[in-house]
């Protein structure tokens, strides 16, 4: 042993220098193990929430008809609803079709629908707004464009979902891999 090698102790007595150690509990293969499969756990339940609860969200772009019907003129002059939605939600990269069947030409925002005639508004970022339109009694109709998850915020989720499962696991291995298994003898 060489006197790099030799340290002293708080007793001032020569040892072997030992560099740190982690407790006697701790497994590095269990940990990496326990965090591989917990982002496998988190992976597959990430899976299927957006399935179940993002199906539409998920779907490729679709394309979202408003049809003013015939006679919606009439009936905001005469003071009564037109029977068109007040609000549409769509998502990112669908599009808004609006289909004016009336006789008179109708606006929404900055957009003009001839008579008989349909114009197409791709949702192109997330957004909210509230339009001003001849189509409702109130004169305003709301767009709302929800955002299109893509491949970043499932990675994300699955490390979000998946670590703290790896580690619940890596907690539980460990427990009972120092459990003293054998029976006591009386």
């Amino acid at each position: 042993m060489t006197s790099a090698e030799l340290h002293l102790d708080t007793a001032g007595a020569a040892s072997p220098r030992k560099g740190r150690q982690l407790p006697g509990w701790f497994g590095w293969r269990v940990l990496i193990g326990s965090l591989v499969a917990g982002i496998i756990l988190g992976a597959i339940l990430v899976s299927v929430a957006w399935t179940a609860f993002g199906a539409e969200q998920m779907a490729p772009p679709r394309d979202v008809q408003l049809t003013i019907p015939s006679g919606t003129a009439s009936l905001i002059a005469a003071g009564k609803p037109s029977g068109v939605p007040s609000q549409i939600q769509i998502n990112q990269g669908d599009r808004l079709i609006l289909v004016n069947q009336d006789v008179v030409k109708h606006t929404v925002g900055g957009w003009t629908v001839s008579a008989g005639s349909s114009i197409t508004i791709l949702a192109e970022s997330q957004a909210t707004n509230v339009f001003a339109c001849t189509i409702h009694q109130g004169g305003t109709l709301a767009i709302i464009v929800n955002p299109r998850p893509g491949l970043a915020d499932g990675i994300l989720f699955t490390f979000l979902v998946g670590v703290p499962f790896g580690l619940v696991l890596f907690a539980a291995a460990t427990v009972f891999r120092n459990l003293d298994l054998e029976p006591e003898a009386a």
